[in-house]
């Protein structure tokens, strides 16, 4: 019986792989081709060698399904012959009965190349899903398909709400290309907090160092277990820094005695040294100090077995990841130096995997008596236990550092995958931000408009002022993103960027609360106040503030914008205004303010829908389009 449903589950698992090879044997759309140097100049080639890639992928899956199915035919030709040998032989004599071990060697060969073929298949399978990924990235078809990261926004941040940092469509769903919770941590926390001109110029020497390692990012594709291992990522780290679990000093030392104890008394009696009944009776009290050490340390026991369940999961994914930053050569000595506090982290956890296998063999039914004689279970989970006080928080620490490389590499495939964008300079003599051809990050390349921004000793500030729906608040966001890549180490949307540490303020998605008895203009005006008192306490300050003090009325709003951005700018602080009430453009032409009036408009039609260029033009604002787009949509005759 055992024979015949062993042959039914390989004529089901060839059916089943027939099957995927007919699907998945489909021409390719694009013919194959090596990827070669890509063009820094085209997206286009970036997106073309990801399809030449993912339908290389589609092949060898194809042939590696084929190959399975070949060999599992084998296997199913090997188990027929195996038993029509040994029926002729044994049940008719015929041919002698070593013939019948002639099938094995084939049968054995075939199911260990059916294996290889279908590990070959699972990886090229996590291959094509990574690929998928990039195209969509590359196409710009991302848009609510990643990670959101909402939970890693900081309350009360002073940018990261307004400028989509976070959420569907975000900055951080882009560049999200991470497994670790460390990963993503890193990632949030470079988003939100500027880096120091050393560290982020380090940073752009690591992701340009890794920018074209399309291998690289091959190979740690194939060490990731998806997002749904994020949990056991967690309870890895809490387990690793958790309080330690109070053991006797004696335990380490008494422990391991008591079975060696239980050897040398059996050792005695077998050389004669110990007679029958006294050996007995050593054993028993041996035992039964086993038993009341057991019994005395069991719920303790329980609570650190209980609590490893999870992260033992996660050792070999670590173990594996901490292999490949510190078996790799790096150029970068950011890198290096990541790969130098890995030194000895794979030993490390190689002995915590020797203990957590040592503790599974306690549900082994063959050992299960000699592994109760010894006290198995106390003796390997004391010893986890012990290791974990030892090495835990450094064992934390090289999660905290394969983070830091998992974000590198997410923001060297954004880099790679956006040839046109730059890093920029960093200038520190100054407040300065200076843009050409700067575009919105999360906006179709093929569809951005650029414009050019200068913000520096000269002009501090931009009064914009603009037609409705003409990317005023585009333009802000678009000067906030790019700040913010820049000083996380990220390539910028622009042909060029000169900018000096800056703290992003914004006040642009300000919202009346319900729940805190707030208005719209109360919590604009508590916004404003952190912004400068940001800038009061000698911060370097980027304010970028959509239609200031709107909620108020026009001959308030005036007075108070005024004094808002002479304060802002008094201390220093560079930034961009918006507002829809052109009586604020006069604020732009004071001299003592060293700012500028800029505006957007649409252009001029007879009929038909409003057409905007999304261009910044000198001066103020001469005309409205408020009656013209409540006409289209017939509010008004």
């Amino acid at each position: 019986m055992a024979f015949i449903e062993y042959c039914v589950w390989m004529v089901r698992a060839i059916g089943a792989n027939l099957q995927n090879i007919l699907v998945e044997a489909a021409p390719s759309a694009i013919s194959e081709r090596a990827v070669a140097e890509r063009d820094q100049g085209s997206r286009d080639r970036v997106v073309s060698l990801y399809q030449a890639r993912f339908d290389h992928l589609v092949r060898v899956r194809a042939q590696a399904t084929t190959t399975h199915a070949k060999y599992l035919l084998i296997a199913l030709a090997s188990c027929f012959a195996l038993a029509a040998l040994l029926f002729l032989s044994l049940g008719f004599a015929v041919l002698p009965i070593w013939l019948a071990a002639l099938p094995l060697v084939p049968g054995i060969v075939s199911i260990e190349r059916a294996r290889k073929s279908k590990s070959r298949a699972r990886e090229i399978a996590s291959l094509l899903g990574m690929y998928q990924r990039r195209l969509a990235r590359a196409q710009h078809e991302w848009m609510g398909k990643g990670d959101p990261g909402i939970d890693l926004r900081t309350p009360d941040h002073l940018s990261a709400r307004d400028l989509d940092l976070f959420g569907d469509g975000s900055m951080f769903e882009l560049l999200c290309d991470v497994d670790t919770p460390a990963g993503r941590e890193a990632l949030a926390k470079w988003l939100q907090c500027p880096a120091s001109r050393p560290e982020a110029i380090s940073r752009q020497n690591s992701i340009q160092s890794l920018r074209d390692r399309t291998d690289l990012r091959e190979r740690l594709a194939l060490l990731r277990e998806g997002e749904a291992s994020e949990y056991s990522w967690n309870a890895l780290r809490e387990w690793l820094i958790a309080d330690p679990v109070a053991l006797p000093r004696w335990a380490p030392l008494v422990l391991p005695s008591l079975p060696l104890a239980i050897v040398i008394v059996g050792g005695c009696r077998w050389a004669g040294l110990l007679p029958v009944t006294g050996a007995v009776w050593l054993a028993v009290a041996i035992v039964v100090a086993e038993l009341t050490l057991a019994l005395f340390l069991r719920r303790r026991i329980l609570s650190i077995v209980s609590d490893l369940h999870l992260p033992a999961r996660k050792l070999e994914s670590l173990g594996r990841l901490c292999a490949f930053v510190r078996d790799e050569r790096w150029e970068s000595p950011q890198l290096a130096e990541l790969q130098r506090k890995l030194q000895g982290s794979s030993e490390r956890i190689a002995g915590l995997q020797r203990l957590v296998r040592l503790l599974d063999l306690r549900n082994s039914d063959f050992l299960i008596w000699p592994y109760l004689l010894v006290m198995g279970r106390t003796q390997v989970t004391t010893r986890i236990e012990l290791w974990r006080q030892r090495h835990g928080r450094e064992l934390a620490e090289w999660i905290a550092v394969l983070g830091e490389f998992e974000a590198l590499m997410a923001i060297a495939a954004y880099a790679y995958e956006n040839p046109d964008d730059p890093f920029p300079e960093f200038v520190e003599d100054y407040a300065l931000f200076e843009a050409k051809d700067l575009g919105h990050p999360l906006i179709d390349p093929r569809k951005c408009v650029s414009n050019d921004v200068a913000l520096g000793p000269e002009i501090r500030f931009l009064l914009v002022t603009g037609s409705n729906m003409s990317g005023k608040s585009t333009l802000l966001r678009a000067v906030g993103l790019n700040a913010r890549l820049a000083w996380m180490g990220a390539p910028v949307r622009a042909s060029r960027l000169r900018i000096s540490p800056v703290q992003v303020c914004t006040s642009i998605h300000i919202e009346d609360s319900l729940l805190d008895g707030s208005s719209r203009f109360y919590v604009e005006v508590q916004r404003l106040k952190a912004v400068l008192d940001l800038a009061k306490s000698g911060a370097p300050v980027l304010f970028l503030i959509d239609e200031l003090f709107a909620g108020t009325n026009s001959a308030d709003r005036r007075d108070a914008a005024e004094a808002v951005i002479r304060s802002l700018v008094e201390h220093q602080a560079i930034g961009l205004v918006t507002s829809h009430d052109l009586a604020l453009s006069e604020i732009g032409e004071m001299p003592e303010l060293k700012g500028a009036n800029v505006h957007f408009t649409d252009l001029p039609t007879t009929d038909g829908p409003i057409v905007f260029d999304y261009r910044i033009h000198r001066g103020k604002l001469d005309h409205g389009n408020a009656l013209k787009i409540i006409r289209l949509v017939g509010l008004l005759p």
